[in-house]
């Protein structure tokens, strides 16, 4: 089967003097984002369901989707999550570990932000249809640091997400979509089963589960462009 990702970051109004506007989808937007997927039929499924389906453990409804979310902006909580809610869909939400309850201190040039917290994070786990990954620790650019420091973000997130979840965290993000051959390697040594990165292509049961395919929404994506992405791609060749 073919699987859409679609990657998100803020779900807000976009503030004056930001440096990263594409990083922001208005409400607005994503609303109707929503209901083009609940009219198509799409349906949410976590990352633990996809796991087990490549494991042939269970089968996934035909038009299944993951959307996602990186860096955990507590928007996502506030302005996201009833909208997901309202037309029946979950998420997972990629954690900067370090920077739980911050704000979004890896962009020094970027308006400050606040970060979901502890609190913030129990909660959407006890309420459900929220999944969360790892983003790291303090979200570098893994292939521009040593092997043992990357290795250090790798396990130090997982450790510390795990503990605050009480379960293992199995599926990572990359920060700025950065990874190589190496990088790969060093996730699968810290133990992550699936990783995910930024190409605008659908994944197939070939694709490798540390290098699945996300489809970014911007503040840009027009419905046409949204449309085409989960359409149209369909038909090209995922592996």
């Amino acid at each position: 089967m073919k699987l859409p990702i679609l990657v998100y970051h803020k779900i807000d109004r976009i503030p004056p003097g930001s440096r990263y506007p594409k990083n922001y989808v208005t409400p607005e937007q994503f609303a109707a984002q929503l209901v083009f997927l609940a009219r198509h039929r799409y349906r949410s499924v976590s990352f633990a369901d996809y796991l087990a389906y490549r494991q042939g453990e269970r089968l996934l409804p035909p038009r299944a989707i993951i959307i996602t979310f990186d860096d955990g902006y507590h928007s996502n909580r506030t302005i996201a999550l009833p909208l997901l809610r309202q037309y029946g869909f979950g998420a997972t939400i990629f954690l900067v570990a370090a920077y739980v309850g911050k704000t979004n201190a890896w962009d020094r040039d970027e308006i400050q932000e606040p970060l979901l917290d502890v609190a913030d994070i129990r909660a959407l786990q006890s309420e459900g249809g929220i999944e969360f990954g790892s983003h790291t620790a303090t979200h570098p650019r893994l292939t521009r640091l040593p092997p043992v420091e990357a290795q250090r973000e790798l396990r130090t997130s997982r450790e510390q997400l795990g503990a605050l979840l009480g379960k293992p965290v199995t599926v990572l993000g990359y920060p700025y979509g950065d990874y190589n051959r190496q990088t790969l390697q060093l996730a699968r040594d810290a133990g992550y089963e699936a990783g995910v990165i930024m190409r605008r292509r659908m994944n197939t049961d070939a694709t490798d589960l540390l290098e699945l395919r996300r489809i970014p929404v911007t503040c840009l994506t027009s419905p046409g462009r949204f449309a085409w992405d989960l359409f149209r791609l369909r038909w090209f060749h995922g592996s």
